[in-house]
């Protein structure tokens, strides 16, 4: 038996942030230390608006995966760290998957009319100064992990689940179950 217990909710069931000087991107911090206890890990959902960018930067000490779920985004990869100057461009699709080694500039471009959705993922701890959003929704809320009004996060000695009472919703089928 796990000495950690596992964790069931849905992606929607969790606040977006939207940072002040960063508008157009919506960021769900879905897991990491304060949702299930993990040391070295961060998943995050993010959706940047149609026809917009995010300003670009680069996370000196921290590797990042990007996997994306709907829309189509260009991505400047590459190139001076600071500025992106010379970098080379991408296109990317639901799908895709993109690994952004520490230290490489990374800037996100929706051009399309579609929201862009994508998964990223830090493979360690994303500490204070890493990123600017995760700081601001720290300094923010206090917390990087924020459920949605009326959604609860219920747990016992070895699972943890995200229901909406008010709607009577809960991910968990009883025993025996056959079908969803």
């Amino acid at each position: 038996m796990s000495k950690q217990p596992y964790l069931v909710l849905r992606s929607d069931d969790i606040e977006p942030f939207t940072h002040p000087e960063e508008t157009s991107y919506h960021s769900q911090h879905i897991l990491g230390h304060e949702s299930a206890g993990t040391h070295d890990l961060l998943l995050n959902r993010g959706v940047v608006d149609p026809h917009h960018g995010l300003g670009g930067t680069n996370h000196p000490d921290n590797d990042e995966i990007y996997y994306a779920l709907s829309g189509t985004s260009l991505l400047d990869l590459g190139g001076h760290p600071d500025t992106g100057e010379g970098s080379r461009t991408y296109r990317i699709d639901p799908g895709m998957t993109v690994f952004v080694p520490a230290g490489v500039f990374h800037r996100l471009r929706n051009v399309s009319a579609e929201p862009f959705a994508l998964l990223t993922i830090w493979p360690q701890p994303a500490v204070r100064g890493a990123n600017g959003i995760h700081d601001a929704r720290l300094d923010t809320w206090g917390t990087g992990f924020k459920l949605r009004q009326g959604c609860e996060l219920v747990k016992d000695d070895q699972s943890m689940k995200v229901i909406e009472p008010g709607s009577s919703w809960d991910p968990e089928v009883q025993a025996g179950a056959t079908s969803a």
